[in-house]
């Protein structure tokens, strides 16, 4: 697993209600704030990864996870895996397999050559469609699920896999930066609403 800290700033009004409502209210209302935008963030990262991404937003939300909030109350920690999901899951198609040439006037025929086999395909970025996987294949997994393979030189078989939760939003993907955008302004808007909500239930005791 892979985490990030996300800070918040530019609320620097809010801390100026600091030295005019009850401490613990106060104090409340920022864990409070800081724990409803956390947890807007798994979907709303989701949301921009399956925009992008053939993956179904339900599985992406199953990398993103173990929201920590520090002591102070003012950020929160939030892990990404790096664990990367098998093509599979990135809708792999089999391909086909060739039928050999045929014919050729040998006491079989004049048919024509048959076509080659299709190798099996994926789709990682919707935009760029599906990509080829030169001797790839299908085989059934322990546990009865599909997983695409390729084998050595020796024989051994390898699974193939496509970008993790963690490297698309972490690392260099081509929309890391605005997914990490667009979280921040998730964080601060949802923040606000987190703070007002468990402010007035807080104020309500300490009134």
């Amino acid at each position: 697993m892979a985490s990030i800290t996300l800070s918040l700033t530019g609320l620097d009004q809010l801390q100026k209600l600091q030295g005019v409502l009850h401490p613990a209210a106060f104090a409340k209302a920022q864990r409070g704030g800081v724990l409803y935008a956390s947890k807007a963030v798994p979907p709303n990262v989701a949301k921009g990864i399956a925009a992008s991404y053939n993956l179904r937003s339900a599985r992406i939300k199953q990398d993103i996870g173990g929201i920590r909030t520090a002591p102070d109350g003012l950020s929160a920690t939030i892990s990404f895996s790096r664990r990367p999901p098998t093509l599979t899951q990135y809708g792999a198609r089999p391909g086909t397999r060739g039928t050999g040439r045929r014919g050729l006037g040998r006491g079989m025929g004049w048919t024509p050559p048959s076509r080659p086999g299709r190798p099996l395909t994926a789709t990682i970025l919707k935009a760029q469609g599906r990509k080829p996987y030169q001797d790839a294949f299908l085989i059934a997994g322990n546990s009865g699920n599909q997983l695409v393979v390729r084998r050595d030189s020796r024989g051994t078989l390898h699974a193939v896999y496509g970008p993790s939760i963690g490297s698309i939003f972490m690392g260099k993907s081509a929309i890391a930066q605005q997914l990490q955008a667009d979280a921040k302004a998730r964080i601060a808007e949802q923040y606000l609403k987190g703070f007002e909500r468990s402010w007035r239930a807080a104020a309500r005791g300490f009134g």
